[in-house]
């Protein structure tokens, strides 16, 4: 797989699921390493195995430490007001039309930047 992995922005629904919901992550599971998956919920079983998490590095100058949440398949923490995935959605400003960016730094470490179509 590339070092770098794409999501199309491509409607109002999506525009609000990522900004109001989060960014499922479905389509680029096997991005992240496997073991940053962990549970659904602090009343589920343990995964089989040491959960990790990895560090995102936004392009606003904010980072933020997660797992991926299983069968949600979104990074935690989901809250808006603390950094995270919907937080930085919401402080682009995000549009029909833009690509949300992540690049592997390295095997825990990924950058997070806009990608803007031009005019």
């Amino acid at each position: 797989m590339s070092s770098t992995v794409r999501i199309p922005v491509r409607s109002p629904e999506d525009v609000w699921t990522f900004t109001q919901r989060n960014v499922p992550l479905w389509d680029i599971l096997e991005f992240f390493p496997r073991d940053a998956v962990g549970p659904r919920g602090p009343a589920d079983a343990p995964r089989p195995y040491e959960v990790r998490t990895v560090a995102i590095e936004t392009d606003l100058g904010w980072s933020f430490e997660t797992d991926i949440q299983f069968g949600t398949w979104v990074f935690r923490p989901r809250s808006p007001k603390g950094p995270g995935m919907m937080k930085w959605c919401r402080d682009h400003g995000l549009e029909p039309g833009d690509t949300i960016v992540f690049e592997k730094l390295d095997e825990r470490r990924f950058a997070l930047r806009l990608e803007r179509p031009s005019v």
